[in-house]
């Protein structure tokens, strides 16, 4: 269930970036990879999904504070499950 959660935030996230249109390369790449993350956790990896998270946390602390509300719920989701 938190996993269905997790993608259903990214929805929002994307949405909201989109909605925004400010959102640099660098921080693309990183969404990108938090999506191919949860991808591998479904295949029993889950090395850096956490770390992505978080990263994408902090970099829209400033500019984005709905992005980092979701990205914060999605770090907490996963940390609940142990990821």
């Amino acid at each position: 269930m938190s996993s269905e959660r997790i993608r259903t935030l990214l929805v929002e996230l994307d949405k909201e970036l989109k909605s925004t249109g400010e959102i640099d390369e660098e921080t693309r790449e990183l969404l990108s990879q938090l999506n191919d993350d949860l991808d591998e956790i479904a295949a029993g990896s889950q090395d850096t999904l956490s770390d992505s998270a978080r990263e994408l946390e902090s970099r829209f602390a400033a500019t984005h504070p709905v992005a980092e509300r979701i990205t914060r719920e999605i770090a907490d989701l996963l940390a609940k499950m142990g990821i």
